[in-house]
């Protein structure tokens, strides 16, 4: 390594300095890597040999670096495909070939790793070395902080880019990555950010002191990957906060033990992170039962090991959930060790009708027809519980669940956000059906078939809406005109539309499916719920959770959901009584 100083250096390198085979050994050492890194002089990151695509990546990185960081907000998000919206984008001249350079380097293994976050966060400097080129790790943070702000980590996967008419043209040495499935996805956005919470770190008697709580750590980096299951717990704890929970009340939990089995691991965190919050919002972290690596893992307890798609709900934006209220809860410590986890709560009701998801059918209308036939199957009036005298429409219904009623940060969602869901259907219509035609006047005999030949029950739904509500059928063919003319002049704008589906992909569209209950509630929960599985708000759970009943009376936890009508308290008027179950 030319590059290296030529007097004598220490290194210190993991899979060399730590016997890996002897137990006793690697707990000590594991207990102290913390410490290793915060006394280096610095961290040397090596990301392979470079290739091809290496120096289109550096070019990025430079030319984004030497962009002023405070007018990064103002970036438009569509910016990305129109440089010219934005002086600033404008100005670098960077390529679709640049970004997709850095899309295949932030792909590299190194980025994948639980244990380089410690690294990363607790060194004092770090330097990335690709081959030959070697540069200080903030040049690759600011491109990092830059996709983040602008969101452009959204464009930023090679599934979007593929459909740029300059790249199908001419993909040059980019074929092979157009193909892939590669993106920047959250997972290295997540390791920047702690770097930078560290390097902001607070002393206290002259020890660094992280701001990151234990469960925050295991949530961010829950896309991180390690050949040892239990390193997705023993990687964060060098790194999480003493003072903060788990640690401020179990100042000796999770201590390193490669003698513990994953199951053993995983559980005991469960156990400790829930008792020491003494709430239930660790239950939404468990992914769903097809994503399950983990054999004889207790159902309510997550599976670390594998990345959690889609992301709890209560991330979503500001809805402050509390589908339960204040009630509390205590948790029986001894029995969740044993893989038990006893709550109270209500059961709100037992689910009767499932859509379809959209990779169920080869069919892409298939999945849209299921989620309206179940809109069709609602009552009217929705249950109105908490007596709040609203009474929503089918179609307002629908949509207010598809996003779990929350648009652009704002909750609720502002009606107008209803007309985007009317556009995006007519999107989704038209696209099917606009090859024949050449002009809005062509096009004029065929409304027709457009409304009712890709999704049948569109219409239905539409007819059945009260003749005040802005989704009613006439409505709708008027914006079908609109849309369609608009379409053929060339003035039609679906920036909006962007938004909403980025909100209802944030809402797991494609990865939760949507119910109907007996009590005539809609939802939307965990890909593997069923008819059959029972609706429970949780004392402590912030949201409903989809249960399975057991033959011996005890329940498998499904996953989370979002039923509208209930997040708030509701149910907790319907008289229904209060039970004590177990989870297992």
């Amino acid at each position: 390594m030319p590059h290296m100083p030529k007097t004598p250096t220490y290194y210190w390198i993991d899979f060399l300095c730590v016997n890996q085979t002897n137990i006793e050994e690697r707990n000590a050492q594991v207990a102290s890597m913390a410490d290793v890194f915060k006394k280096a002089d610095g961290v040397v990151v090596w990301l392979g040999k470079e290739d091809q695509y290496t120096q289109d990546a550096l070019t990025t990185m430079q030319r984004i670096s030497a962009t002023p960081e405070g007018k990064w907000p103002l970036v438009p998000y569509t910016s990305f495909y129109n440089p010219e919206e934005s002086p600033l984008v404008f100005a670098t001249r960077l390529t679709f070939y640049n970004w997709l350079g850095f899309i295949v380097l932030i792909n590299r293994p190194w980025f994948k790793r639980a244990w380089v976050i410690q690294e990363i966060a607790l060194g004092k400097t770090a330097l990335v070395v690709c081959g030959s080129k070697v540069f200080p790790w903030e040049l690759l943070a600011k491109t990092l902080s830059f996709v983040k702000i602008t969101r452009w980590y959204h464009h930023l996967r090679s599934e979007k880019l593929r459909h740029v008419k300059e790249l199908r043209k001419q993909p040059g040495i980019y074929r092979q990555v157009l193909k892939s499935k590669l993106e920047v996805g959250i997972s290295p956005l997540n390791l920047n950010s702690t770097r930078l919470t560290a390097s902001l770190l607070a002393e206290t008697n002259g020890q660094v002191v992280s701001h990151s709580s234990l469960r925050n750590l295991l949530d961010k980096h829950r896309f991180a990957e390690s050949s040892d299951p239990r390193d997705k717990v023993y990687a964060f704890l060098g790194l999480a906060n003493k003072s903060l929970s788990p640690f401020r009340t179990q100042p000796n939990a999770l201590i390193p033990d490669y003698n513990l089995s994953v199951q053993e691991v995983y559980t005991e965190t469960a156990t400790v992170l829930m008792s020491s919050y003494k709430n239930l919002s660790w239950l939404s972290h468990v992914e769903d039962a097809s994503q399950r690596q983990i054999s004889n893992l207790p159902s309510w307890v997550p599976d670390l090991s594998v990345s959690l798609q889609p992301y709890p709900l209560r991330y979503r934006g500001p809805a402050h959930w509390a589908a339960a209220g204040s009630r509390h809860w205590r948790p029986a410590v001894t029995n969740m060790r044993k893989g038990l986890l006893r709550v109270q709560g209500i059961q709100l009701d037992h689910i009767d009708q499932t859509s379809l998801l959209i990779d169920e059918s080869e069919d892409p209308s298939a999945g849209w027809a299921s989620i309206v036939n179940l809109a069709l199957s609602l009552d009217s009036p929705y249950p109105d519980p908490g007596a709040t005298g609203k009474t929503p429409s089918r179609v307002e219904v629908l949509w207010r669940t598809l996003t779990t009623d929350i648009y652009n940060h704002t909750y609720p969602s502002p009606p107008e956000t209803g007309l985007l869901f009317i556009d995006y259907i007519l999107n989704l219509q038209i696209r099917h059906r606009l090859t024949p035609w050449s002009s809005a006047d062509e096009f004029q005999p065929h409304h027709s078939p457009l409304s009712d030949f890709i999704y049948p029950n569109w219409r239905k739904l539409f007819e059945l809406e009260p003749l005040d509500s802005q989704y009613k059928l006439s409505s709708y063919t008027e914006r079908l005109t609109t849309v369609v003319e608009s379409m053929f002049n060339g003035t039609y704008s679906p920036i909006g539309l962007a938004q909403l589906q980025h909100e209802l992909d944030q809402s797991g569209g494609r990865q939760r499916r949507l119910f109907k209950t007996r009590r005539g509630f809609m939802g939307t929960g965990a890909r593997s719920l069923r008819v059959g599985d029972e609706v429970w708000v949780l004392y402590r759970g912030g949201l409903p959770f989809v249960l399975r009943p057991l033959p011996n009376g005890h329940y498998r936890l499904v996953g989370e959901s979002f039923v509208y009508g209930v997040m708030h308290g509701e149910a907790l008027k319907m008289g229904l009584l209060r039970e004590d179950i177990v989870l297992e």
